[in-house]
């Protein structure tokens, strides 16, 4: 997929206490690696990945495939975004 060529964008955006584990769970999605030996993140990191999504009909039958393009956002888990967390 080229830049624009996706049906859907979604952006997610990791908020959590430090060292809980944001940063691995990230890396490990995107470019299906672990480093157990991970530093804390500083400020905020950025990760991309695109998948194509197969949606079933109604009864079970194949579907449309859709393009999504994910931005992942990772945060250093710092106190300035406790206000996003909280409803």
């Amino acid at each position: 997929m080229t830049d624009g060529d996706y049906d859907y964008l979604i952006k997610l955006l990791a908020l959590g206490d430090s060292g809980v584990g944001k940063t691995t769970f990230l890396y490990r999605y995107t470019d299906n690696k672990f480093n157990p030996k991970f530093i804390t993140t500083v400020g905020i990191d950025f990760r991309e990945k695109r998948v194509v999504y197969n949606a079933q009909g109604p009864n079970g039958s194949s579907g449309k495939a859709f393009k999504v393009h994910l931005q992942l956002w990772d945060t250093a888990g710092q106190e300035r975004f406790r206000s996003l967390t909280t409803a």
